[in-house]
């Protein structure tokens, strides 16, 4: 498992996604979002890309700790699957 920290939230973009692919190939099967009280539609499309990223090597990807806002966003965006584990995106 690899836990977020809360100075990960202002992390540029490209950071972000690299912290996430570097935990996925040290072998996270899981991400912990507890660290992050805030959310963001763009917080929201690094962990989709981490949780794709994972997917399209054959792994699954948890994640975990998402806030009230967080699932919220996922939802409205069709992507709570990321935090179900629902193997199908929903499609």
């Amino acid at each position: 498992m690899w836990a977020v920290t809360a100075s990960h939230y202002d992390k540029s973009w490209p950071e972000l996604k690299k912290f996430g692919i570097e935990a996925i190939n040290e072998g996270a099967n899981s991400i912990d979002l507890t660290a992050w009280s805030d959310a963001s539609c763009a917080h929201l499309a690094v962990v989709y890309y981490w949780w794709q990223a994972a997917k399209s090597r054959g792994l699954t990807l948890k994640i975990t700790g998402m806030n009230s806002t967080f699932q919220t966003l996922a939802e409205l965006g069709g992507l709570s699957f990321i935090e179900t584990g629902e193997p199908d995106a929903g499609h």
